[in-house]
């Protein structure tokens, strides 16, 4: 599970959370760098834009799944960002890495300096995006606050922190074990429909499994729970070096096709027939812990 990040080279809180002007009411900050020139802004989550406001070159970008937000949360994310010169290179559907620069500081709309308006809202994109508060400030729907919501990478270097107790860390996925014989990393060209046929279960399954709210929209990278009902092959007890070898005394499939989907199954990536990749297979073999794609 990703953590959702603020990866900025400086972090200068120049107006604080409901403060005066046009943060009255709102949780959102406005970050600056260190001096008037421009700094970007990595994508503090693996995210989908799902608007674009081009009076402000406001963008909400939204978390594909779950992340874990700072405080311990584990939800959707959106996050808006605001004042950007140039968003002519996003377009909305776009899907942005986390750890890709996306954005940056800027001077679009009404603003004094270059910085960038930066609010949480928690959960995913809703409504009209925003609305106007009792105190006339423009605030994101589900607003939450943003130290709250987002660490602070550790190489950040924290020149007004704004007096909040930011909370760091220096990575940017969740620890967790995860089992890789029961995941999958997407691939260029992938859909739910051919793994969920490569690997004996159902696109309805995978959806569950990975909460995945468009069963059209995946991206490469991305990691997804297996069913964990898995078939292996016999273990093998020979002495032979060869997998084919191997595969051939169990009077099991070994042609290099069908090996590429045994490798596939068993999160081997990129499959060439190597050697190391077929001591790979062979290792799990002799332990009976081979997948069966």
């Amino acid at each position: 599970m990703e953590k959702a990040v603020l990866m900025l080279d400086n972090l200068n809180v120049s107006q604080k959370a409901n403060s005066d002007f046009t943060h009255k009411g709102d949780k959102a900050l406005d970050l600056s760098g260190k001096d008037t020139g421009i700094e970007s802004l990595k994508a503090p989550f693996t995210g989908i834009i799902k608007r674009i406001y081009t009076n402000t070159n406001s963008v909400w970008l939204e978390s594909i799944d779950k992340v874990k937000y700072a405080d311990g949360t584990i939800d959707y994310m959106t996050v808006m960002t605001m004042h950007d010169n140039d968003v002519s290179n996003l377009k909305v559907g776009d899907i942005i890495k986390q750890g890709t620069v996306y954005y940056e500081e800027g001077r679009k709309g009404y603003t004094t300096g270059n910085h960038i308006h930066l609010a949480v809202g928690k959960g995913k994109f809703t409504g009209n995006r925003w609305y106007l508060n009792d105190d006339g400030s423009w605030v994101i729907n589900n607003q939450y606050d943003v130290y709250k919501a987002l660490y602070l990478f550790d190489s950040v270097n924290v020149l007004n922190s704004g007096g909040y107790n930011w909370i760091k860390t220096d990575t940017l996925v969740e620890d967790e074990v995860i089992d890789n014989q029961n995941t999958y990393e997407v691939k260029k060209g992938d859909n739910l429909t051919n793994i969920a046929k490569t690997y004996n279960t159902t696109v309805t399954e995978l959806v569950r499994l990975n909460n995945i709210a468009n069963k059209n929209l995946i991206y490469v990278g991305q990691i997804l729970k297996l069913p964990t009902s898995n078939t292996y092959f016999n273990k093998y007890n020979g002495n032979s070096v060869s997998i084919v070898d191997a595969l051939k005394s169990i009077n099991a499939n070994y042609s290099y096709e069908y090996r590429s989907k045994i490798a596939s199954a068993n999160n081997i990536k990129n499959y060439a027939g190597t050697s190391v990749q077929n001591n790979q297979l062979l290792n799990l073999l002799k332990t009976g812990k081979l997948i069966k794609p």
